[in-house]
């Protein structure tokens, strides 16, 4: 900004590349070098480069015509393609219209004059149009290119001759009723040849009409000639019954000739045929043989022409021969076969010159839906379009259709503009188009017609070819590339370009350059240019003292081998093998062993082999046991990016300083959100996710996949069917494989699996859904089956836990609006599912997870437009999904539609690679400090091969990183590229089903499954069976151990124990009592505190009067007082507090102090107190576990927890005899102690309800806390042992069965991944020195007790829990 000139201007610098003149000593640009003039630019291309700010030059372009050319605001139309950059847009055009304002209003504002540099002169005049502009703003013209359509067919409805109120419609919605009554009026109803080309599909192709409607449906807005182009059925049918008949006729006199043996498989016979393919045409001999027989039979060419097209005739006419006889053999080949024979092969060839001339190839099921597809689309483009006119509806593409139609002249040679052309010039000056890349040829024409071809109208198109990523939803690269060429020839002049970047950081930049500048990224030829940018802030850095560690970073991934039995086999299977038999069979006691890396492998193999390995043998053995599968390193490379991740983030490390994020607003510490991993597929985010899981990091899976598309809307429908039928043993068993019950399939095979409770449930749900009870009914089904709190501890997936909800939502809201019972809900829902009814505006759109810090996994495609400080690429090790489909431009640059092509032309294959790589750049200039690039190298000794599979797009990439690679090693000091190997070991997986075997699992249906009790009808009341089970004894329903005491010291203090005696259980049956479930524990022995009377002789070691003054009494009191504050407490608050007392000065914690310390009678001295405990509860480091290497936790520190988790499992049910249970080598496991350990509880086999005060996650591992407020002599951890066993004993082993429970820890792999031990808080001693102690190191767990049990003890437990005589 400049100092005013005089009273009434102000100069305000222009700072966007497009008005600043190329500087000295800047990168040169190979796109253009002039700045953009808006007096002589009236047409102009601006080619922005990724991070060169398009925006905000967007908006200085939009002020720039606003000031200097005196265009209103309201006549400039900006298009851009999403509804999100249309926000965007003009919020940061508002915001650069009210900054100007204020500065301008601000006359001590510190303006600067700097010579020779552009800037806007803002007079008094120029502030009225800002101040008008500003107040005029939500007019402003900024919208979709839908949305511009839609406006004008409206505001101009006379000029476009359309309905002033079509409403918009889904096309995929409208589609299935009009191309099913379609078939029926034209396809079923008339005898034409269209109709019976329908019908040999269905009937001999397995037609299947849902793929052929998708087909349809996902061409009718496509635009292409298709190729092949099949023609008209009846003419084909024509030309194949003449070849066919003259077939018929010479296959018939042969017949006669022998009738034993057809003469022409006698011919085959004593052929010479090549022994690997002579299989392979006798087959296909055999077949039309078979189809001649048929035809002398009466069959008729429509049934013959399905088992023709699926046979290869090229074996038959053509067949591979040898070039000498054998024995008993009398023909080389078909040519030498006798008249007749040869006469009959010619008459084959012409049949199969003619489907060569048609391209008919790939077999009958493909060729004959591609033919229908060809013949019936445009009668159901019509019969739709017609459809929706006499609906009053349109669609998106109908938008775009209808206007291009209205632009467009009648009379192209005199270019009379049409009436909807001249009024959309009169209402807009200049159109300004952006993310032009992502055009196509309907929006380009809309374009053109209404700007470019009038001289008094402005046309700007502003994009990034390089970002055209979008072809699947329509994008046509071609089509930018040819209105590129069209502005080039109309002004003589090239592209602008944008030349700085203010995105990355100048190393980052540097390599980035490398990498694809040369023409080998972007050749010129195919009119995609790179152009070298510029750092246009250098401030920008990640400082980070890692070494090794630049801004370009190559992951460099190990090669794995597996010495391999079957591949040993194999070897010997060839004539003249390359590693000898002998070798190789010395190797074989090292089958199934795995190595990472070349030397790990050669030094394996040569200590078995005790001798030396030649270099020959050395690079043969490599390439023989090279593990290639895709898989395997895809999982390694997800390993290597966690301890990345988890290093950058110092998680587990002694170094608490995180790198530093520095920019021009000053540095700051790297945060999980600032790291982003970017994939190509949904699948490899999974992959990448359990891996993250395993290393205890945080992360956030963005998904595009609307809300009715995922797993969990399938999930939800089977527990509603479920529930509509709940004995139906079908539907009930594919409910127990969701997420909600978490069973696997073998679970369903056991009878103690499946019992009465769990149809007693369904049938209590069953009632609720009768009653339309919904929200009752969802809620009751998140609480009881704590789907939530598992999804959320466990396995950290926000996503999936905030489409539950979602969906829970959407349907009780439906359900209320339009009265609906549980079977119509369930209609409902399957729609939806299937696409076949529109949910409503936004319902389909994935509801985002609350923000928190989170390493953020993405695609490549959903990445565009953002940025992150440290970005990794994943992936890419497996190729594309194959399309049924294809589409190419052919090199007159027209787009091709091919449908039974299974690949594109070789020709054209760089298109779909040239896509790929534009993907990867636009992943790779996501980042700002660092980037991570995997690089896959190739074997050692084996030039050309890698040492796995790479997918297309990575292929060049890696070729350069290889390179690059080799640099970097050969330069000591490089400081923009840096590498590390990787994939070192073997990576500790959880079991991954696929997609194949979940979708089997949701198809299986068991075969048997336990019988319905009788006392189960349908005629009895459900709601009240279920109540039979929770009020009839059925259980001892559990709220806490310390009241499980208390209920004891109740019994004992009333009468004696006896074995006959009941005890009624406990029961919460109302909201008040759920909030006095805090558990006692100090018993009953707070009656005494104030009592120094008792007989010391009765007195155990660790009595209250023995204990040392505290201020803080004991009692019931004081423990709920403790519990309900660690429940409700902010742990953020205390992490970011220095000491207690600055924690405590805050208001909303001492607000909450006080109003609780005073609501439990307690005084305000007790205060101080109150704090200390808590403060040292949570800031105290505890070390989890016994051991000195334990990971040590300040529980202020955790991130992930659940307090107060309430837990509801049935009492194991396992027959065997009550004994003491052994672990191996004699040791016993406590578990089974004398009776009198649980005296005075009577617990029926049941249900056991319990609440355990505080779960957490700490790399990725789940710990169980319980808080104790017990007044000890002392805290040492031997007093505590004593303590915990002598009272807590079976608490401890009931809460650590009801958390493996809870998370389906259900084998002993799962259970020592993810089950980190149980802790005993007792929360006087935390922070407390004993003298006992000693070593001050074993003071960090005073006052605390941990126990890790191990699967063995914890089977025990179960057993202890099913034998128990409660």
């Amino acid at each position: 900004m400049s100092e005013t000139h005089n009273s009434t201007s102000v100069y305000i610098e222009k700072q966007s590349d497009l008005f600043l003149a190329e500087l000295e000593g800047s990168v040169q640009s190979d796109i253009s070098d002039t700045v953009f003039n808006a007096d002589n630019d009236r047409l102009a291309v601006i080619e922005a480069s990724a991070g060169t700010g398009k925006t905000f030059a967007l908006v200085e372009l939009v002020l720039e015509l606003l000031l200097e050319q005196e265009i209103p605001l309201k006549s400039i139309l900006l298009v851009t393609f999403t509804e999100k950059a249309t926000a965007e847009l003009r919020l940061r055009l508002r915001t650069k219209l009210r900054d100007l304002l204020a500065a301008c209003e601000q006359n001590d504002a510190p303006f600067t004059t700097v010579t020779g540099v552009p800037s806007w002169e803002i007079n008094t005049a120029r502030k009225k149009q800002l101040k008008a502009a500003l107040l005029d703003f939500d007019s402003a013209p900024v919208y979709t290119i839908h949305g511009f359509c839609k406006r004008i067919l409206r505001e101009f409805a006379f000029e476009n001759r359309q309905l002033f109120e079509q409403q918009l419609c889904d096309t995929e919605l409208l589609f299935p009723e009009v191309f099913r009554g379609y078939i029926r009026r034209k396809l079923l109803s008339q005898n034409t040849p269209v109709a019976e080309l329908f019908a040999l599909y269905v009937k001999y192709a397995e037609g299947n009409l849902v793929s052929l409607e998708k087909d349809i449906v996902f061409l009718l807005s496509k635009v292409g000639e298709f190729r092949p182009n099949l023609p008209a059925f009846d003419v084909f049918q024509t030309e194949f019954s003449r070849c066919w008949q003259l077939l018929v006729s010479l296959d018939l006199s042969l017949r006669k000739q022998n009738l034993l043996q057809h003469p022409l498989r006698s011919a085959f016979e004593i052929t010479a045929l090549n022994e690997t393919s002579s299989r392979k045409t006798m087959s296909n001999l055999d077949l039309l043989l078979e189809s001649l027989a048929a035809a002398h039979a009466g069959a008729s060419i429509v049934e013959i022409l399905p088992n023709f097209l699926a046979m290869e005739i090229g074996v038959v006419t053509t067949p591979r021969c040898r070039k000498n006889l054998k024995s008993g053999e009398q023909w080389l080949s078909t040519k030498d076969f006798p008249p007749e024979e040869l006469a009959w092969i010619d008459a084959v060839s012409e049949c199969e010159k003619l489907l060569q001339n048609y391209n008919l190839s790939g077999g009958s099921n493909k060729i004959l839906k591609a033919w229908v597809t060809q013949q019936v689309l445009e009668d159901v483009r019509r019969e739709l379009a017609q459809a929706k006119l006499e609906q009053g509806a349109f669609d998106f593409d109908d938008l775009l259709r209808i206007v291009e139609e209205q632009v467009i002249p009648q009379n192209v040679e005199n270019s009379i503009p049409t009436a909807l052309t001249k009024a959309v010039r009169k209402k807009y000056v200049c159109a300004i188009v952006d993310e032009f890349q992502d055009t196509d040829r309907r929006q380009w024409n809309i374009f053109q017609q209404l700007f470019l071809e009038s001289p008094e109208h402005r046309l700007i198109v502003i994009g990034d070819p390089k970002q055209a990523i979008y072809s699947f939803r329509g994008a046509d690269i071609f089509t930018y590339l040819q209105a590129r060429k069209t502005f080039q020839q109309k002004t003589s002049r090239i592209a602008f370009a944008l030349k700085k970047n203010f995105r990355s950081s100048e190393e980052m930049l540097r390599g980035l350059n490398q990498i694809f500048s040369g023409g080998t990224w972007f050749p010129e030829k195919r009119g995609i240019l790179y152009q070298q940018v510029g750092c246009g802030k250098p401030e920008l850095k990640l400082k980070d003292d890692t070494p090794n560690r630049n801004a370009i970073h190559l992951l460099e991934m190990q090669a794995q081998f597996t010495i391999s039995g079957k591949k040993i086999a194999e070897q010997k299977k060839v004539k003249n093998p390359k590693i000898s038999l002998t070798l190789l069979a010395e190797l074989a006691a090292l089958s199934g062993n795995k190595y990472y890396g070349n030397e790990s492998f050669l030094q394996a193999v040569q200590a078995e082999l005790g001798k030396e390995i030649s270099a020959e043998n050395q690079s043969a053995l490599l390439n023989l046991f090279l593990d290639e599968q895709a898989e395997n390193a895809t999982i390694r490379f997800a390993e290597e990016i966690a301890l990345e991740i988890k290093a950058l983030l110092r998680i587990g490390s002694t170094e608490n300083q995180r790198p530093l994020c520095h920019d021009d607003q000053g540095e700051r510490a790297l945060k999980e959100q600032d790291i982003c991993v970017l994939f190509r597929k949904s699948n490899e985010g999974e992959i990448l996710g359990k891996a993250l899981r395993r290393h205890g990091i945080d992360f956030s899976f963005y998904k595009q996949k609307g809300l009715f598309d995922g797993r969990e809307a399938l999930e939800i429908l089977d527990l509603l069917e479920a529930v509509a039928h709940p004995v139906d043993h079908s539907r009930t068993a594919k409910l127990w494989l969701t997420r909600f019950f978490g069973a696997n399939i073998n679970e369903l095979a056991q009878a103690s699996t499946w019992d009465a409770d769990f149809i007693h449930q369904l049938q209590e749900w069953n009632s609720l859904a009768e009653a339309r009870r919904f929200r009752r009914l969802f809620d009751q089904i998140l609480q009881r089956t704590k789907l939530i709190e598992r999804e959320l501890l466990l396995g950290g997936d926000e996503r999936s836990v905030t489409n539950y909800v979602h969906l829970f939502e959407v349907l009780n809201r439906k359900a209320i609006e339009r009265h609906l019972d549980l079977f119509e809900l369930i209609q409902l829902l399957r729609r939806f599912i299937e696409g076949k009814e529109d949910p409503g505006e936004n319902e389909n759109l994935l509801r985002l997870e609350s923000e928190r810090d989170a390493v953020q996994l993405m695609t490549m495609h959903a990445a565009k437009g953002l940025e992150f400080p440290v970005v990794f690429l994943f992936g890419g090790l497996t190729g594309s999904l194959k399309n049924t489909i294809q589409f190419y431009h052919d090199a007159a640059e027209k787009p091709v539609i091919d449908l039974l092509n299974s690949k594109i032309p070789v020709e054209h294959e760089w298109q779909v690679e040239a896509e790929q790589q534009r993907l990867l750049y636009v992943a790779m200039t996501r980042a700002c400090g660092r980037l991570y690039l995997p690089c896959i190298g190739y074997l050692q000794g084996n030039s050309g091969k890698r040492i796995c599979k790479v997918g297309s797009g990575y292929s060049m990439l890696n070729e350069q990183l290889s390179m690059i690679s080799e640099q970097i090693f050969a330069e000591k000091h490089n400081s923009t590229f840096s590498s590390s190997l990787v994939g070192t070991s073997a990576v500790n997986l959880e079991v991954i089903i696929n997609a194949t075997e979940q979708e089997k699992l949701r198809e299986w249906k068991p075969t048997e499954l336990p019988e319905v009790p009788e006392s189960l009808t349908e005629t009895e009341n459900p709601n009240r069976l279920f109540s039979q089970l929770r009020f009839k004894k059925r259980g001892f329903v559990l709220s806490s151990f310390s009241r499980m005491n208390r209920k004891n010291e109740e019994q004992n203090a009333a009468q004696k124990w006896t074995n006959s005696k009941e005890i009624a259980p406990v029961e919460i049956r109302t909201a008040a009592e759920l909030g006095l479930r805090r558990e006692n524990d100090e018993g009953e022995t707070a009656q005494f505190a104030e009592i120094q009377s008792l007989d010391s002789t009765s007195e155990s070691q660790f009595t209250v009067n023995k204990i040392r003054k505290d201020p803080l009494p004991g009692g019931a009191q004081t423990g709920n007082l403790l519990h309900e504050l660690l429940e409700r407490i902010d742990f953020s608050a205390i992490r970011e507090s220095k000491s207690a007392e600055d924690w405590f000065a805050l208001p909303a914690v001492s607000r909450m102090i006080s109003s609780i310390n005073e609501r439990y009678g307690r005084s305000s001295e007790t205060e101080s107190r109150i704090v200390e405990i808590i403060w040292n509860t949570l800031r105290t480091p505890l070390r989890l576990g016994k051991t000195t290497d334990a990971p040590v936790l300040e529980l202020a520190d955790v991130k992930k927890d659940l307090r107060e988790a309430d837990f509801y499992f049935p009492i194991p049910n396992k027959a065997g005899k009550a004994e003491v249970i052994k672990e191996t080598k004699d040791r016993y496991i406590p578990g089974r102690y004398s009776a009198s350990s649980v005296e005075g509880w009577t617990i029926e086999k049941g249900f056991l309800r319990g609440s355990i005060d505080f779960l957490f996650e700490y790399e990725a591992k789940i710990y169980l806390l319980d808080w104790k407020s017990n007044l000890l002599k002392n805290y040492a951890p031997e007093s505590l042992e004593h303590e915990v066993m002598e009272k807590y004993e079976l608490q401890l082993q009931i809460y650590t069965l009801a958390t493996s429970y809870w998370f389906n820890l259900d084998s002993e792999e799962k259970y020592n991944e993810k089950f980190g031990g149980v802790l005993y808080l007792f929360l006087r001693g935390i922070g407390e020195k004993s003298a006992s102690s000693g070593d001050s190191a074993n003071s960090v767990n005073e006052g605390v007790y941990f126990k890790r049990p191990s699967w063995t003890e914890l089977k025990a437990y179960e057993a202890r829990l099913s034998l128990e005589k409660y």
